[in-house]
């Protein structure tokens, strides 16, 4: 049970880290707007604006998720309880990215200059 869990810490934590560098990426332009990879959700999906707000605004949520995941994942390799501190920030982690694009996407742009 606890290799189990622990495999599932560090699964969370690459899809976080995967998440941060999607965000960075989109935000930059170097991802554009699709329907396989990014924050999908509608009002981050409206237009191209939206789309690297949204990534924008997802930068720091994320990247803070995944650095709690990491120190987490590291931690449950000496304390196996503690496993379930990477698997907490995985999901306030993509919530908080998610609420973040969201807000940042439904806002114009000429707000965020």
């Amino acid at each position: 049970m606890a290799e189990a869990l622990l495999v599932i810490c560090w699964l969370f934590t690459a899809l976080l880290i995967v998440l941060f560098g999607v965000c960075l990426a989109a935000s930059r332009g170097a991802i554009r707007r699709n329907r396989l990879v990014g924050i999908r959700i509608p009002s981050v999906m409206r237009d191209d604006s939206a789309w690297r707000s949204g990534h924008r605004a997802g930068i720091v949520p994320s990247g803070i998720a995944a650095a709690a995941a990491l120190m987490f994942s590291a931690a449950g390799l000496l304390v196996p309880a503690l496993t379930w501190g990477a698997i907490v920030a995985f999901a306030g982690g993509v919530a908080w990215t998610f609420v973040s694009a969201n807000r940042a996407a439904s806002v114009p742009e000429r707000v965020h200059r």
